[in-house]
């Protein structure tokens, strides 16, 4: 896609990319990789690196918190959760904002503060108004369990990816990019658990 977008000779190319440092865990790797082709490429860019989503928590806790429990490996690691909504802010200023045709730059984007899942569960009690404890597993007692939810290994092996990173703060920045170039703060996580309580409830 960026070959054709440059043979195309679009003037400027916006990636969606990932918060992190050079690593060997997807989805990061990836990102790393398109990231270093899109900057050898004769053309302007911006790479726009939000820090976790705040949807992955429907995906990683919604169905097993309104079921009773939560479980997972990110221990007492803190992450960043930004709303996607923030990050299609961002990226229309990026997407509309002058630049100059040998630009490169990268936006880090995140949510207000970062978070450890015991501290979610905290917030998630409160607004449920019933205890929601977060319950932490080994690496490899969580990649068990996935795969034995019916999992296949490539997208097991992808969330416990995700947990490791989490686990370890990777993202766990905190920056005031979105406010600088949108002009609103970025919502906070308490704003989306409210707005999305529902997906939580039995």
């Amino acid at each position: 896609m960026i070959d054709a977008a440059v043979a195309a000779r679009v003037g400027h190319i916006v990636k969606l990319s990932a918060m992190g440092p050079a690593s060997r865990l997807n989805p990061l790797a990836w990102h790393m990789e398109i990231e270093a082709h899109l900057s050898r490429q004769p053309v302007a860019s911006t790479a726009l690196r939000p820090s976790a989503f705040a949807d992955i928590l429907i995906r990683r806790a919604g169905g097993q918190v309104s079921a009773g429990s939560w479980t997972g490996a990110a221990a007492d690691g803190r992450v960043n959760f930004i709303d996607t909504r923030d990050i299609a802010k961002a990226a229309r200023v990026a997407l509309l904002e002058d630049i100059h045709p040998e630009s490169q730059r990268a936006y880090h984007l995140t949510g207000p503060r970062a978070w450890t899942m015991r501290q979610i569960a905290g917030e998630l009690t409160n607004l449920l108004g019933r205890p929601v404890v977060y319950i932490n597993r080994s690496l490899d007692d969580e990649r068990a369990a996935l795969l034995a939810g019916g999992l296949t290994p490539f997208v097991a092996d992808l969330l416990v990816g995700l947990d490791q990173m989490f686990r370890e703060s990777v993202l766990g920045e905190t920056t005031s990019t979105v406010e600088e170039l949108t002009g609103e703060p970025p919502g906070t996580l308490s704003q989306w658990l409210a707005e999305n309580i529902e997906v939580f409830r039995k």
